[in-house]
């Protein structure tokens, strides 16, 4: 016998379209399958729904579910049920195409537009339960066909003779007979459907009514199972008690399940409720733990984040003092540093301002000589073309001619043109290799001026790269040049002096106005004296324009100070400072 093996439901609608299934698959593997759903979930519906393919049309309404009024729309419901055969021949998948009838006719009979399939495979095909084409998949939604595109796919797979396909209009009294006789070929019976499995579902817990009214086997094989039966099997005894046997045991299997599904679901829910409360408790003991825990971290931090913070406010004056000291001795040494990369670099900035002159000079030359050489090798060549075209054009002339002279003879002249063809064959195989010796020739002095210009062409890159590097330098030393400018502002305003320099840039000769009277300045009342020596000390770090370094120049200034302060011996004035 046949057995189910999914069943597949498409855009149905139920509880007056509160509840939608767009495509559900249940999967039943041919075994004894239990769906478990809440109180109006839909048990029935998915009962009535299932029942529906393998009855006629009187057996498909409910108690007070019409089967009808779950179609209120003109799109299609599918309703698919898959059967494994038996003795492995594959499976045969049967199911209904349902929506509410368009017609506009008055007195029409029927309120329901129904197609019925039956397809047969042995392994997974285009129209099997999972891959029948009736839904088609976009990128975010899934999009279901027409009722009239439905039916021509259904036709023309019916056409194909390489899938067993049929479908039935079950509007169609002789199309439907067709499509029940197809089914009795896969041992589904309507019959079983329509006597024992609508019976049992006509309403709620059918199979306990089942009971109350068949309190033994015999009851139950005599009321309900033994008609069916026995128009099946043609009232044959030996299977009757088989079947009466089989009937009897189902019965009392069920009543024993029922008892132990109600006490399983208790212990389950006993359970379940148990592991909440004792993963709570465990919740609640492990928060007092880490409780009392962390008050006694926050006790300890508290003590010792006061200790830290009266140690680090010590070490923060201290390394502040030291910071104080450190940035006073690296600004005297970047000073230092600073005047010599200085002149180091104008020494370099001059040469390279020189060099970048020369190249140019030298690649505008290079240039003029590139371009003459180019015209003189265009030259030459056509030359020697139009050489060779005087050549060969009064070659030609002279062959014209004396082909017209053979033509007036009208005489056989083969020993002259063969004697001719040969003197042409060497004069122009000569004119070839003289050809090809100067094309030799032209084309090595052409390799050699390619190489040439590729020479000065790395060489000009080279130069254009070195000039980048330069006048990258150039604004480094401009950027240095302004920075000693605010030094020097800083310095005549912190020590009242006017040290100023000529366009070159450069100290002029001798002493400041400060320097050569000390009078004016307070040298008469012993202050002055203190000025200029406190002076010459800040000066120290004065570099002269000899550029000697800034401690010899300070130790002149404070040895002789007649000189002046900063003065250095060849008498030029500090030029940097810090």
């Amino acid at each position: 016998m046949s057995k189910i093996n999914a069943v597949r439901l498409i855009n149905l609608n139920y509880n007056n379209n509160a509840i939608k299934i767009s495509d559900e698959t249940f999967h039943m593997n041919g075994e004894s399958t239990l769906l478990s759903l809440r109180n109006g979930g839909g048990k029935s519906v998915l009962v009535q729904m299932m029942t529906a393919p393998f009855v006629h049309k009187r057996y498909r309404d409910a108690k007070d579910r019409p089967f009808e009024s779950y179609f209120t729309t003109a799109k299609p419901t599918f309703i698919l049920v898959e059967w494994v055969l038996d003795r492995g021949a594959g499976y045969v998948l049967t199911g209904m195409m349902v929506r509410r009838s368009q017609s506009m006719e008055e007195g029409q009979r029927e309120n329901l537009d129904m197609v019925n399939l039956i397809s047969e495979y042995r392994e997974p095909c285009a129209m099997d339960i999972h891959h029948l084409p009736v839904v088609e998949k976009g990128n975010k939604e899934l999009t279901l066909k027409s009722f009239a595109a439905c039916r021509q796919l259904f036709e023309s797979c019916k056409k194909d003779s390489s899938c067993q396909f049929f479908y039935y209009d079950m509007t169609n009294s002789a199309q439907s007979r067709q499509y029940f006789e197809k089914l009795m070929e896969y041992q589904i019976n309507f019959r079983e459907w329509e006597s024992i499995i609508k019976k049992v579902n006509l309403e709620e817990s059918g199979l306990s009514s089942l009971f109350a009214d068949c309190r033994d086997e015999r009851g139950l094989v005599e009321k309900w199972f033994l008609e069916a039966v026995e128009g099946k099997l043609n009232k044959e005894k030996n299977r009757m008690r088989e079947f009466q046997s089989i009937m009897g045991k189902y019965a009392g299997q069920y009543k024993d399940n029922q008892s132990k599904i109600r006490r399983r679901d208790t212990i389950r829910l006993f359970k379940e409720e148990g592991d909440r409360i004792r993963e709570k408790a465990l919740q609640y003991q492990e928060v007092e733990t880490r409780k009392g825990e962390q008050e006694n971290r926050i006790a300890g931090f508290i003590g010792g984040i006061t200790e830290l913070r009266d140690t680090m406010h010590r070490r923060l004056q201290n390394i502040q003092e030291e910071l104080t000291g450190l940035w006073r001795a690296m600004e005297q040494v970047q000073y230092e540093k600073l005047s010599s990369e200085y002149h180091r670099l104008a020494d370099r900035q001059r040469f390279h301002i020189s060099s970048r002159d020369m190249i140019g000079v030298e690649q505008e030359e290079l240039e003029r000589d590139q371009l003459q050489c180019g015209t003189k090798l265009h030259r030459l060549s056509c030359a020697r073309q139009q050489a060779v075209v005087e050549s060969e054009r009064a070659d030609l002339e002279e062959i014209r001619q004396r082909l017209d002279v053979c033509r007036r003879k009208n005489e056989d002249l083969a020993p002259e043109r063969d004697y001719l063809g040969n003197v042409l064959k060497g004069h122009y195989d000569g004119l070839l290799a003289e050809n090809r010796a100067y094309q030799k020739e032209r084309n090595q002095e052409r390799e050699k001026t390619d190489r040439e210009i590729r020479r000065w062409q790395d060489k000009l890159q080279e130069t254009e790269l070195a000039l980048r590097e330069n006048a990258a330098r150039e604004g480094a030393l401009d950027s240095r040049l302004q920075l000693y400018d605010e030094k020097e502002q800083q310095f005549n305003a912190r020590y009242h002096t006017r040290l100023t320099r000529n366009i070159l840039g450069m100290y002029e000769p001798g002493a400041p106005d400060w320097v050569r009277d000390p009078v004016r300045n307070g040298a008469g009342s012993g202050r002055g004296s203190a000025s200029a020596e406190k002076t010459a000390e800040g000066a120290g770090g004065i570099q002269g324009t000899g550029q000697e370094p800034a401690e010899k120049v300070g130790r002149e200034g404070e040895g002789n100070p007649e000189r002046g302060v900063g003065e250095t011996a060849e008498g030029g004035t500090a030029g940097h400072f810090s």
